[in-house]
């Protein structure tokens, strides 16, 4: 028995030991923070500009035929009035008739260029919704240096402040080592195939190899990691697939005083709820372990020794994210009703009800896998279920170790204080996962602090932050 427990305590010692060597080996790094090379105060008008921005109302329809598109074209003379010398030392043309590619050449033609992305077009205000904004969606109207207005923070914060400090730099007569391309899409609202697609296309077939892109995406939260005290700012290095399936079932209707036992809505309503009874399983993607190797050393105890150790912690940590939407969204697939469809009349049984499922697809899983798993979850002969087209399989997972991520952690640590960047899974898509094919390095970042409303009523932008995301750019371009 003595031998047994010595053994035993062994054990134990063994173990304790491995969790905190692990525990250990995650420890903060102290990297020297640079000093921000931008005087806001010379650059005059910042605010009344982005405001101004607003009110071009370059909307992005799914009914592609509602598009104004003399709305873009009248931006584009926005941007070239209030930015001349960037349109006067840039070369300038339109991909696709409303795409902007800018080029901005560097003094050493060897290196590869890098991009720099944004995306003119914004989401529609559905019509119910006017009576709810403070103020109209599209005046740019300014209250407490807060700014409201569709787009603000997606994306016209992204576009203008990249625009403030392109101007910016050439007022100072800077010129990049390397080529900067700044692309602007028109529609990535409705998947970009039109705009960056085109773009990207256009680039390869001038054989332009990017030696990084840098897109929208993550941003700094003060709220969004569970278990952080610091704000962490999150730099997207993959993005989740997405792809909608159509349920349908169809059964003889008839009047509603003589109903059958099955009726379409009944099967269709109790196929929804056992796909919401059976969710895809959690799993960790190559780019949220990067997250947690970022985050764990700044955690607190229990949770920097769960993260250090998840081979043992796993369950404990998607115990944890699975409680928040927004970060259950990254360990697993997801997948929501979006859409239903049936019936015309009060008292008329629908022969025909229909469902849209929008899935948002973890790297590591299929569009095939997504609709094997919605077929035994529904397990149901009379529901049919029909993957439409468009979908996208999940990015692939940029590489960490390259001098354009190390920069781009370095500019969000001299803008943003006390803030802990880290590389995450995007959840959204986002135009430059186009640029797959003329880079492998592909950084989704949006220098902002916990935006609000994104697609919704009072969508706004904080003006007091926005130099913040000006400076973030000039440090940028400038490294």
């Amino acid at each position: 028995m003595k031998r047994i427990s010595l053994s035993l305590l062994a054990v134990l010692i063994v173990f304790i030991g491995i969790l905190f060597v692990n525990y250990f080996r995650f420890a903060p790094q102290n990297d020297e923070i640079m000093v921000s090379t931008m005087d806001i105060a010379a650059i005059e008008g910042y605010k009344e500009r982005i405001a101004q921005s607003i009110q071009y109302q370059t909307i992005s329809y799914e009914d592609t035929s509602l598009i104004d598109y003399n709305e873009f074209c009248r931006f584009h003379e926005f941007l070239k009035s209030n930015f001349p010398i960037v349109f006067e030392k840039l070369s300038f043309e339109l991909v696709n008739a409303y795409s902007i590619l800018l080029k901005w050449e560097g003094s050493d033609s060897s290196l590869k260029p890098g991009i720099l992305m944004a995306h003119q077009d914004v989401v529609p205000v559905a019509p119910e919704t006017e009576d709810l904004w403070l103020h109209p969606a599209f005046d740019g109207v300014i209250v407490n240096d807060t700014l409201y207005g569709r787009g603000t923070v997606d994306n016209r914060i992204n576009l203008m402040a990249q625009m403030e400090a392109l101007n910016y730099l050439l007022q100072q007569d800077f010129r990049p080592q390397r080529d900067i391309y700044f692309v602007f899409g028109h529609d990535e609202e409705i998947g970009g195939k039109q705009g960056a697609l085109e773009v990207a296309k256009h680039l390869k077939a001038k054989g332009i190899e990017a030696e990084f892109v840098l897109d929208e995406g993550g941003f700094v939260s003060t709220k969004l990691v569970p278990g952080m005290q610091n704000p962490v700012a999150m730099i997207g290095t993959s993005e989740k697939g997405h792809v909608d399936v159509e349920l349908s079932v169809q059964l003889d209707g008839g009047h509603a005083s003589m109903p059958e036992k099955d009726n379409a809505i009944g099967v269709l309503s109790k196929a929804i709820a056992d796909l919401s009874n059976t969710p895809f399983p959690a799993s960790l993607s190559p780019s949220v372990n990067d997250f947690l190797d970022h985050i764990a050393p700044y955690a607190g105890f229990v949770n920097r020794l769960a993260m250090s150790n998840r081979w043992l912690f796993k369950p404990m940590i998607f115990k944890t994210y699975s409680k928040t939407a927004p970060a259950d969204a990254t360990i697993r697939t997801t997948m929501v009703p979006t859409i239903i469809k049936g019936g015309v009349k009060n008292n008329v049984v629908p022969d025909i009800a229909i469902a849209n499922i929008n899935l948002r697809i973890l790297p590591g899983t299929g569009i095939a896998d997504v609709e094997a798993h919605i077929e035994r979850a529904i397990n149901n002969p009379l529901v049919n279920v029909r993957v439409k087209d468009g979908g996208q399989e999940a990015s692939g997972v940029s590489p960490i170790d390259t001098e354009s991520f190390r920069q781009i952690v370095r500019c969000i640590q001299t803008n943003f204080e006390d803030v802990i960047p880290a590389p995450f899974l995007m959840v959204a898509t986002t135009d430059s996962r186009h640029f797959d094919i003329i880079s492998n390095n592909i950084y989704k970042f949006s220098p902002m602090i916990d935006p609000a409303a994104f697609h919704g009523v009072n969508e706004f932008l904080d003006l007091k932050t926005y130099p913040k995301a000006i400076g973030f750019y000039v440090d940028f371009l400038k490294n």
